[in-house]
């Protein structure tokens, strides 16, 4: 859901669901606002902070444009340009653009506020964005507090105090219509300006009532260099995952445990069986050196074989023998059994188990399956099981 928080006590806030109010009240502190991980916030500053400007400069690159504009803007700003933070959410070269004002340091306490209570607000914007349009009017007029907001149709919008009001309207042109939220207010500036269209349409004081109208926004006014850096969006949002990652991890190591146990007997058992009948059919081969396997396993071969069965197992040691010298894998054991070569592998990873398996049938002569495998002492064992093809 979308969240419209202010960040200014008191705190109110604006739970909507699609483009319906949801719920809405107001909270002691930002601290004490509960969020969700569905949560979209858009922070709601009061409109008096931002000061907006229509500018129309000859700059036909965008880096012009923000190159030129501190200085564009000087005169009409009460601050160091320096200490100011612009904001241009559209622009194109030889228009007019609107330019959004604030002071940097508002912006810092802002982003710290934001960061400090663990909020992750996606968009800053001011109240008077938030103020709704009549169809019939050209600019909407709200009182706020002490303070009165305005929100033209083209984007701009002020906080006006009420004792310069005349000097606002002076940006009005004549024929505009007016639409204002309080009906005193709207008496009075009838009987002030007859010549003006002033209305009065009760669309409320609150962004709750505010917001119960279509909302268009395209302004952010955070920018890169304050958006607040926040990742974890709130205290019952972070327990519940945390909690489930526990619980995964201690089953994870768990199922890691009795999966090591069991590979682990496994592996001693088929080594105890292959040294049993290595040591019994062919007492030549001990464990044997990467290299040197071909030559063991042919005198050994020839003497219980024959020299047909030799070249055929011969064949297959060397595929065997070529595959693990060019993965660095060390042969640490093979035994001859109903037809087929056990062959015992020492590999730095359980990644390479499959990877060996793959190549070992990508050669042109044989065809292998895996027995087992199992981590000892930091170190990957595997058996494979070597057939000719």
């Amino acid at each position: 859901m979308k969240i419209y928080l202010k960040l200014e006590a008191p705190f109110e806030w604006v739970r909507m669901s699609g483009s319906q109010v949801d719920a809405f009240g107001e909270v002691p502190s930002l601290a004490d606002y509960p969020i969700t991980d569905d949560d979209d916030i858009v922070g709601v500053i009061a409109s008096e902070w931002v000061t907006m400007h229509r500018v129309s400069l000859p700059a036909k690159t965008k880096k012009q444009f923000v190159t030129a504009l501190p200085y564009a803007l000087e005169e009409s700003i009460s601050e160091d340009v320096e200490n100011v933070h612009f904001v241009y959410p559209i622009w194109k070269a030889g228009e007019t653009c609107n330019v959004y004002t604030v002071a940097k340091y508002k912006m810092v306490e802002w982003s710290e506020l934001a960061t400090s209570n663990r909020l992750p607000i996606k968009q800053l914007i001011p109240e008077h964005a938030l103020l709704p349009f009549h169809d019939a009017a050209d600019c909407s007029l709200a009182v706020v507090g002490e303070q009165i907001v305005s929100h033209h149709k083209d984007g701009y919008g002020v906080s006006v105090d009420p004792e310069l009001l005349d000097v606002w309207l002076m940006d009005i042109p004549v024929t505009s219509t007016v639409a204002i939220n309080d009906e005193a207010l709207t008496a009075k500036l009838i009987s002030e300006h007859p010549d003006r269209d002033f209305r009065h349409w009760p669309f409320g004081y609150k962004m709750a009532h505010w917001l119960e109208y279509p909302v268009t926004v395209n302004m952010d006014l955070w920018g890169e260099s304050y958006r607040p850096k926040v990742t974890v969006r709130g205290k019952r949002a972070f327990i519940l995952p945390v909690a489930l990652l526990i619980i995964g991890i201690v089953a994870k190591m768990g199922y890691d445990t009795f999966r090591y146990i069991g590979l682990h007997s496994e592996i001693r058992a088929i080594q105890s069986e292959s040294q049993a009948l290595l040591a019994s059919t062919f007492p030549e081969v001990g464990p044997v050196p990467l290299g040197t396997e071909r030559q063991v396993m042919e005198r050994a071969i020839a003497r219980f074989g024959g020299e047909t069965q030799s070249k055929g197992l011969h064949s297959a040691l060397a595929e065997v023998a070529n595959v693990t010298a060019r993965s660095g894998v060390t042969l640490n054991n093979i035994v001859y059994r109903n037809d087929e070569l056990i062959i015992t592998c020492l590999l730095n990873s359980f990644s390479q188990v499959d990877n060996l398996t793959r190549q070992f049938n990508s050669r042109p002569s044989i065809s292998a399956s895996l027995q087992s495998s199992a981590s000892e002492d930091g170190e990957v064992i595997a058996s494979y099981s070597i057939r000719q093809k």
